[in-house]
């Protein structure tokens, strides 16, 4: 037996008796190894407490109760449980003046952000963190450094991650908290292998595994092992690796985590490859990607391709490699294409409105000289009208130029109202959306910002603002499959669709392409929601035209509250929407979904 088996040997004795040996867990540790391990269960616990408790739980409680929750919702991407506990923490930050309240808020929306590759994470963890820089707190203190840690973990930014992740083990040790340690130590070791210093890795991951073990939290003894099966299998110890991922893959079936399922199925696979039994990692690999086709796991299809080709490779099967070769290229390129489609149509439409906006301009300081020109006239007949009084022997002169200016002016006049018409119908034109005949972005942009203007000063209430962002689903199958003009017609049929729908409630505009854009001023955010889910069902009953080739259209929509907090702004506000909408686009489409970043 080699050495490297005995010492994993050694390693497995050792968790087994801190197992059945360890110290009992606490109940803050048994309510933060619920958030792992059965996070659905403790939401549904939480959310009763806190029904039940309301304003009576003391800050600190309700502070730490709502973290809680927070952490959960993040861990199975619950958007309704994660708004509720920012939007909890939030008001508790301004009801008490306590900046902790405000930094949990905070980080929870980063780990959020930072989970679907949304929005810039990085950005609102330092905000949060800002808050609490000099805090004495030990709980907050280390979950000020553990959260920094994780964040730049998660967003690949390793070298940065080092110090602050040591720096959180640090600063759990002092509190003997077990739990933090290991969190800090898988974090640690998750750094050091993306960065293939796996001798460093492999002691991170173990410390880790003891720290859980020590206090009984056997499952996260095995999601580290998951971990460090990797580190095994880049050092050549692919069995202890093999055996590690069996376990993870058990906990991840009986806990119903599909995902994390088949990505352990993948790991199972490569170690099968590296034991030299390519057939039976090839077969489990063709098992994994039908499986993540018929769960619609579209984000991780392209890694397990991936995956599979280079195993057909080490078999020589050199034709099946190139095709999943291929389609790995081609589900990278359409997702990249799809982001520049939409980076043309704004342009354009950029370039548009500027171009109407130069016009206008144009005739505004037209309309200017004509102005000066007639108030000139207009002095000069006043000053031939006082001389013809002075004068009385050129009377006869005096009304002869009198009537001439005067007719000049009134030309002049003329001509300036006309200008003005012109150049109202032009602006007209440039706040139109020619296709469909509602507010274009422009428009849109302008009616929104100042509303917020009018809105800065006042509270935030239960009739605020919301805005709903708006995509049609599928809109490239009708373009290509019956032309761009009956493409245009079935935009059209969607507009008067919204328009009735939305009532004297929300101004519609249509804001590029296939997207649409309602502001609802004071509506509030369950008449909001309301209002969506009769968007959304109007437009699914529009009847289309039969060259459309398609019977019936659906729109997914992301909805968002302005809050003056995180969306304090245009941008944040209508950032928080649209991330709202891909949300509901990613969750298969035809749905309402209500942002978790602001109220």
């Amino acid at each position: 037996m080699g050495v490297s088996m005995q010492g994993s040997m050694i390693a497995g004795w050792m968790l087994a008796v801190a197992l059945v040996h360890g110290g009992g867990m606490s109940v803050r540790d048994a309510q933060r190894y619920r958030t792992e391990t059965d996070p659905h269960g403790l939401i549904t616990e939480l959310q009763s407490q806190l029904d039940q408790s309301g304003q009576g739980l003391a800050g600190a409680v309700l502070r730490e109760k709502l973290w809680l929750l927070g952490t959960a919702a993040v861990n199975v991407n619950d958007v309704a449980a994660l708004h509720e506990a920012t939007t909890r923490l939030d008001e508790l930050a301004g009801r008490t003046h306590d900046p902790a309240a405000a930094a949990d808020a905070g980080f929870l929306r980063s780990r959020q952000l930072i989970a679907a590759s949304q929005g810039d994470g990085i950005s609102e963890e330092l905000q949060a963190a800002a808050l609490v820089q000099g805090t004495t707190d030990p709980v907050m203190l280390g979950r000020l450094h553990y959260t920094l840690c994780d964040a730049y973990a998660m967003s690949e930014e390793f070298t940065k991650a080092i110090p602050l992740c040591r720096r959180a083990i640090a600063t759990y040790r002092t509190q003997a908290d077990a739990w933090g340690m290991g969190n800090a130590g898988n974090d640690l070791g998750i750094v050091y292998t993306h960065l293939h210093r796996y001798d460093e890795a492999i002691p991170a991951y173990l410390e880790a595994r003891r720290q859980f073990a020590s206090i009984g939290a056997g499952q996260m003894v095995v999601l580290v092992g998951d971990n460090l099966s990797q580190a095994y299998r880049k050092t050549g110890r692919v069995r202890e690796a093999l055996a590690l991922s069996h376990a993870s893959l058990a906990q991840e079936q009986a806990a119903g985590r599909v995902s994390d399922a088949l990505s352990s199925r993948a790991d199972i696979a490569l170690d099968y490859a590296a034991l030299g039994q390519p057939g039976k990692a090839l077969a489990l690999m063709d098992a994994v990607v039908a499986d993540a086709r018929d769960a619609h796991l579209q984000g991780l299809l392209p890694d397990f391709v991936r995956t599979r080709s280079e195993i057909e490779q080490q078999q020589g099967k050199l034709r099946p490699a190139l095709a999943d070769a291929r389609e790995v290229i081609t589900a990278l390129n359409q997702r990249n294409a799809a982001v520049l489609r939409s980076e043309e149509a704004r342009l354009a439409a950029r370039y548009a409105t500027r171009e109407k906006e130069l016009q206008i301009l144009a005739l505004q300081r037209q309309n200017q000289v004509k102005d000066l020109q007639l108030k000139a006239a207009q002095a000069e007949a006043a000053r031939r009208g006082e001389e013809q009084q002075r004068q009385s022997l050129r009377i006869m002169f005096g009304r002869g130029v009198v009537v001439a200016l005067s007719l000049m002016a009134l030309l002049l006049y003329l001509l300036l109202r006309s200008q003005h018409r012109h150049a109202v119908e032009l602006r007209a034109q440039a706040l139109r959306d020619p296709l469909t005949g509602v507010e274009n972005r422009r428009a849109f942009q302008q009616r929104a910002m100042d509303l917020l203007a009018e809105s800065r000063g006042f509270p935030a209430s239960t009739s605020a603002h919301v805005l709903m962002l708006i995509d049609v689903d599928h809109f490239k199958r009708i373009n290509d499959g019956a032309g761009h003009p009956q493409g245009d017609e079935v935009l059209r049929i969607i507009t008067d669709g919204l328009r009735r729908a939305a009532g004297d409630v929300g101004h519609v505009a249509r804001i590029g392409g296939e997207e649409f854009a309602v502001l609802c001023p004071g509506c509030g955010a369950m008449a909001g929601m309301r209002l969506a889910e009769t968007l959304r069902a109007e437009v699914a009953t529009l009847a289309l035209p039969p060259e459309a080739k398609v019977s019936t259209v659906t729109i997914s929509i992301g909805v968002a509250v302005f809050d003056g907090a995180r969306c304090h702004d245009l941008s944040s506000w209508m950032r928080a929407a649209d991330m709202a909408m891909y949300e509901a686009k990613s969750h298969g489409r035809n749905r309402v979904v209500a942002s978790a970043l602001a109220t």
